[in-house]
């Protein structure tokens, strides 16, 4: 099954004395680049976490984001550093007998200086770590079902252009039968034409010879044979492969690299304006590709 580098999951877990929220999204990158948005309490955690990720995604940009909520007082271990905040009221109380003034502390002003506050270590309270694990999991097995979702509507999407592919590969090969033969005969009627206006005379075996090189450079028979060969491949690629997102590229470029060599050699109208949309509906895979993980 395909899978999609572009997806949303997430999961809440509401326990009494915590809420949890994971978030997870992702688009396509060429790599696996993973961005984190946590409370610094859980940093240490992150490689722990981002090794479950690297056993789900391969490539892809993904931001994850956690968002926690204690409901228990107790547990976010929540301390005041008093040392610091007698230091002050200290310098206050000096500051205000030297100007002459009485001094009345407002502790309320405490609740608004951060720096006083910390968090200690006990805030990691028991069971709240495997809750994170669990919750964090359930939100990965949300991500890969809206990715697999995704894929296979890639993946059916680009079956239907391939076999758009394969019907014009058909056109083309049917329009290539006569295309050497009938510019040789174009080219052969155009140099008698000119060497009998110019009173020349004209090596017949030479010219014969330069006629038929010319001819054979217009031959596309053997891009016509690679072209056939990359859209089979594709297809199997695309029925059988879970993670085919570089190789569906590799064979995508390869089929690109063959549909313009025919195009240049051709000469021929209605076998360019083939290869124009054979092109423009190539394209539309690859960028469709470009989303596969």
């Amino acid at each position: 099954m395909a899978i999609s580098m572009t997806g949303y999951g997430s999961d809440t877990l509401n326990k009494n004395s915590w809420t949890l929220s994971w978030e997870i999204k992702s688009v396509n990158s060429r790599f696996l680049d993973i961005k984190w948005r946590l409370p610094h309490t859980f940093y240490f955690l992150q490689g722990k976490w981002e090794k479950i990720i690297r056993t789900e995604a391969s490539r892809g940009r993904l931001d994850i984001s956690l968002n926690i909520k204690i409901h228990d007082p107790e547990i976010l271990d929540l301390r005041f550093d008093q040392t610091m905040a007698q230091a002050m009221l200290f310098q206050l109380e000096q500051f205000a007998q030297k100007m002459g003034h009485d001094f009345t502390p407002d502790l309320n002003l405490f609740l608004k200086n951060p720096s006083l506050w910390q968090e200690g270590k006990a805030s990691m309270a028991s069971g709240l770590e495997d809750d994170l694990g669990l919750s964090l999991l359930s939100a990965l097995k949300n991500w890969n079902s809206s990715r697999k979702n995704e894929g296979e509507i890639l993946v059916a999407d680009i079956s239907e252009r391939v076999g758009k592919l394969e019907a014009m590969t058909a056109e083309l090969t049917n329009l290539a039968k006569d295309n050497s033969q009938n510019r040789f005969n174009d080219l052969k009627q155009k140099l008698t034409r000119i060497i009998s206006e110019m009173s020349l005379e004209a090596d017949e075996s030479r010219l014969q010879q330069e006629l038929i090189i010319m001819a054979d450079r217009l031959d596309v028979s053997e891009e016509l044979t690679r072209l056939k060969a990359h859209l089979h491949s594709i297809n199997e690629l695309l029925s059988r492969s879970s993670k085919l997102g570089r190789k569906l590229d590799f064979l995508l470029q390869e089929t690109f690299r063959e549909i313009n060599t025919c195009a240049n050699k051709c000469q021929n109208t209605e076998m360019s304006r083939v290869a124009v949309d054979f092109k423009a509906e190539l394209e539309k895979c690859r960028e469709q590709a470009q989303n596969l993980e």
